[in-house]
C-alpha cells in the first residue's frame, strides 16, 4: 500500500493560504496525487499513443481521474490494447466545507459536512467504463481522502449556496485505499450483510445509498463479472456474487471502510 504520511506531507505543502480564493492554484488534488504516485518529473505528463498521459513509467500508464469517466472510456480502450493501465480514483471520505465570497474572495470558517463517503460511491463513475473493468491490463485504485471543499457563494436561495460552484477540492489526508482488478475485488465493495441472493432494494437497505447509485452498482458489477442475475423475487431481479467473498474483510485489498450517510432515493427502472 502507498505511503499515507508522504501523501499528507504533500497535501500540507500544496494547501493554499487563508488569504482568499485569489491564492488558489488549479487542480491541487490532481497535482498532489501525481507527485505522490510518481516523484520523477521525467515520467509525468508524457506523450503515449496520441495522448498525453499523467504518468508513464516501467509499470505502464497511470491516469488520475477525479470525475468524467465517460470521457475516459475511449482513451482507455486504446491504451489497454498496448500497455497496463492503472486508474487512480480519489473519493472524499470526510469533507470540510468553506464558502468564498464572490466579490471579496474572503473564506468562511471550515464546517464538517455530515455526509460521509466510502468506496461504494465509486459506482457513480465506474458505470461509464463498466465493459472495460474485466480487462486483464486494467487496475482501478480507489483512494478515500479527507478533503476541504471550497465553494463559491454564487448560487440561489439563502446565502447563494444552492447550486453554488465548487472551486476546488483540497486534499488533507489519506483515509483508505482499495485496489480493484479481478471480479472478486469488485464484489468486495458490496456490504458484508447481504444474503447469498439479493435485490436492488436489499442493497439499498444495506448501503443506505440512493436507488440510483445501487442500480449503477449492480449494472457495473454484472459487467465486471462480479455478480450475476439468478432469478426474480416478485418483479425485482435477484443477484448473486459470482466469486466467493465473505464481505469486504479478506477479499480484495480494501484497507479501510467508512460508513455512508443516507441519500435521497431516486426512481428508476431495472437496468438490462
Amino acid at each position: 500500500m502507498r505511503d499515507a504520511a508522504k501523501f499528507e506531507a504533500l497535501c500540507r505543502a500544496s494547501h493554499p493560504s487563508d488569504g482568499g480564493i485569489g491564492t488558489l492554484r488549479e487542480k491541487t488534488l490532481h497535482r498532489v496525487l501525481k507527485n505522490w504516485i510518481e516523484p520523477r518529473t521525467c515520467c509525468r505528463e508524457q506523450p503515449f499513443s496520441g495522448f498525453v498521459v499523467d504518468i508513464l513509467n516501467e509499470d505502464g500508464v497511470t491516469e488520475i481521474q477525479t470525475r468524467g469517466f465517460f470521457a475516459l472510456r475511449r482513451k482507455l480502450e486504446i491504451l489497454l490494447s498496448q500497455t497496463p493501465v492503472r486508474v487512480i480514483f480519489p473519493l472524499p471520505a470526510r469533507r470540510w466545507v468553506r464558502w468564498a465570497d464572490p466579490e471579496t474572495g474572503e473564506l468562511s470558517p471550515r464546517r464538517l459536512s455530515p455526509r460521509r463517503g466510502d468506496f461504494f460511491d465509486a459506482f457513480y463513475e465506474l458505470m461509464h467504463v463498466a465493459p472495460l473493468l474485466g480487462h486483464p491490463q486494467l487496475t482501478v485504485e480507489l483512494l478515500l481522502i479527507d478533503a476541504e471543499e471550497l465553494r463559491l457563494c454564487n448560487g440561489w436561495g439563502k446565502g447563494g449556496k444552492r447550486g453554488a460552484t465548487r472551486i476546488e477540492l483540497l486534499p488533507l489526508a489519506l483515509a483508505g485505499q482499495c485496489e480493484l482488478h479481478a471480479p472478486q475485488d469488485y464484489a468486495a465493495l458490496l456490504p458484508p450483510g447481504l444474503p447469498d441472493s439479493f435485490t436492488c432494494a436489499a442493497l439499498r437497505a444495506a448501503t443506505r445509498r440512493s436507488e440510483t447509485l445501487c442500480r449503477r452498482a449492480l449494472y457495473t458489477l454484472e459487467r465486471a463479472g462480479a455478480v450475476e442475475r439468478v432469478g426474480k423475487q416478485g418483479r425485482a431481479l435477484l443477484y448473486a456474487r459470482t466469486a466467493p467473498c465473505a464481505g469486504t474483510a479478506g477479499c480484495g485489498s480494501i484497507t479501510e471502510e467508512t460508513a455512508g450517510a443516507s441519500q435521497a432515493l431516486a426512481d428508476g427502472e431495472e437496468l438490462d
